[in-house]
């Protein structure tokens, strides 16, 4: 019974880790291979060695925390808006709002899965008529550690711009 169970379980996991984000990785598959669209993927082998490589311990501390990063940003005016596709499919209850802001045909919003005080998952959606980005970012952060990831990337374009308003 034990070995039912188990196989079970190792069969299930990886079902249940996928559907954590689908309405993100949709997009991501959708759009990640279509001219008119960059992708930036950091994964959390890449942020260990930059961890690594940083004297600064807060740094280190945070992006050892960090799962993954991943941005899919349009180059030019190609008519998709990631934003209103993304919340169309996304469960927006399991997430928190974090900010919201309106300025000139342009929309952002930020999203955060948390258990407690710490952030699991950061979603950050821009659309409009010039900008079109969405930043998916998982691991274990606060908020804290999120204002400090704005200042230390410098990805125009990309809405990690955002972030330096959740400083308090």
């Amino acid at each position: 019974m034990k070995k039912v169970i188990t196989l079970l379980l190792i069969a299930v996991l990886p079902l249940l880790a996928m559907a954590q984000n689908s309405a993100i990785d949709k997009v991501f598959k959708k759009y990640g291979d279509r001219d008119g669209f960059t992708v930036v993927t950091i994964s959390k082998g890449l942020l260990k060695m930059v961890a690594n490589a940083d004297d600064d311990r807060d740094s280190h501390d945070f992006l050892s925390r960090i799962h993954e990063i991943k941005i899919l940003a349009t180059e030019d005016n190609n008519k998709i808006n990631l934003y209103d596709e993304v919340l169309s499919d996304l469960n927006k209850k399991d997430y928190e709002e974090l900010m919201t802001a309106k300025s000139k045909g342009e929309d952002v919003l930020m999203l955060a899965k948390k258990d407690g005080d710490i952030v699991e998952e950061l979603i950050i959606l821009v659309g409009g008529n010039d900008d079109n980005a969405l930043v998916y970012i998982s691991g274990k952060m606060t908020m804290k550690d999120l204002s400090k990831l704005s200042s230390s990337t410098n990805i125009k374009g990309a809405g990690l711009e955002h972030l330096k308003d959740l400083e308090k």
